[in-house]
């Protein structure tokens, strides 16, 4: 019997969503090369990394951008804002069921407390890297930015723990969708998931 399928992603998701990971990839990569290129041994000189640096850089702010956008027009922006009270009160049921202590998953929207806190949480985090980057690649022209983060050093210091921590949210990320199932890993190649995936209680109605 063939599954009854609905739309789940639309294409400017799953565009988004693919031009911001292969970025986020590329900029993890040349980033810890410059940081440590005697360590990380991915490329022959410097010039390609930096170059590849700064151009993934802009292709990330500019796919966050776009999806920012795209949310506020879509009237998506909803499913993707981290709600403080509301999120934190049904996070206990999410890490119930993501470490395997119940097969109930409770249906929250679109998307669970954690994915809505890991993307409120990126965009923000985007937007210090990308100023911190400019510090640290013009620091006499960015000087006025560097004040912000307490100087140069500490600004060099923050772009390097924002990156172990978007690593960190990746990885959890991944986690995630493979404990959640391979219907939800498909619908972000083909934007559609089974009718009636999340047969669990719908947390909206109860609240």
């Amino acid at each position: 019997m063939v599954k009854q399928m609905e739309d789940r992603h639309s294409i400017w998701i799953r565009i988004f969503h693919w031009s911001n990971m292969i970025a986020i990839t590329m900029l993890t990569l040349t980033g810890f090369y410059i940081h440590a290129p005697q360590t990380f041994r991915l490329f022959s000189n410097m010039d390609t990394p930096r170059t590849l640096h700064f151009a993934m850089a802009y292709v990330l702010l500019f796919g966050v951008i776009g999806r920012v956008y795209y949310a506020i027009v879509a009237k998506d922006a909803h499913n993707l804002v981290f709600r403080p009270v509301r999120d934190t009160l049904w996070m206990p049921s999410l890490i119930k069921y993501y470490l395997f202590m119940t097969d109930e998953h409770p249906y929250y929207g679109k998307y669970n407390p954690g994915q809505r806190g890991m993307y409120t949480g990126l965009l923000v985090f985007v937007i210090i890297m990308v100023m911190t980057g400019f510090v640290m690649y013009k620091p006499n022209t960015f000087m006025f930015m560097s004040s912000w983060f307490g100087g140069y050093i500490t600004a060099r210091l923050i772009h390097y723990v924002l990156t172990w921590i978007i690593l960190l949210c990746v990885m959890v990320h991944l986690y995630l969708d493979f404990a959640e199932g391979l219907p939800g890993i498909k619908s972000i190649f083909t934007g559609k998931i089974p009718v009636g995936f999340h047969h669990g209680p719908d947390q909206e109605e109860s609240h």
